[in-house]
């Protein structure tokens, strides 16, 4: 049940409808996910708040979108990579540069986890 943290400018509040659905379609293509896993957190910052380098490493940047996706320990390295390029591909369809994007897997035990079914009474 992987959820996502999204830091983004305040400039792309009327999109945040859109991008949550680019996440979502993203991690259920590449992290083979259900469509009805769906938990995300929005963080809008104002100019300034999201400092970042303009070309590190080897990009072309006018913009930031910070995606952390928290996930227990269940996917092997190359499904975390093909759901970050498959959330990657989404985004870039709703005009949102690769390069505007960083975005990392955290993980943590299962044990560590609560949700409804997830532990045993």
């Amino acid at each position: 049940m992987p959820h996502a943290r999204v830091d983004l400018h305040r400039t792309h509040a009327d999109r945040l409808e859109e991008i949550s659905s680019a996440i979502l379609a993203g991690m259920v293509r590449g992290l083979d996910m259900p469509e009805d896993d769906l938990f995300q957190i929005f963080r809008l910052h104002e100019p300034g708040e999201l400092v970042f380098s303009r070309t590190f490493p080897e990009a072309d940047r006018d913009d930031i979108i910070f995606i952390e996706i928290l996930a227990g320990r269940v996917y092997d390295a190359e499904t975390k990579h093909a759901g970050m390029v498959a959330v990657a591909d989404e985004l870039e369809k709703l005009g949102i540069k690769r390069d505007n994007l960083l975005m990392h897997v955290v993980e943590v035990e299962r044990t560590d986890w609560y949700s409804p079914g997830t532990l045993a009474s």
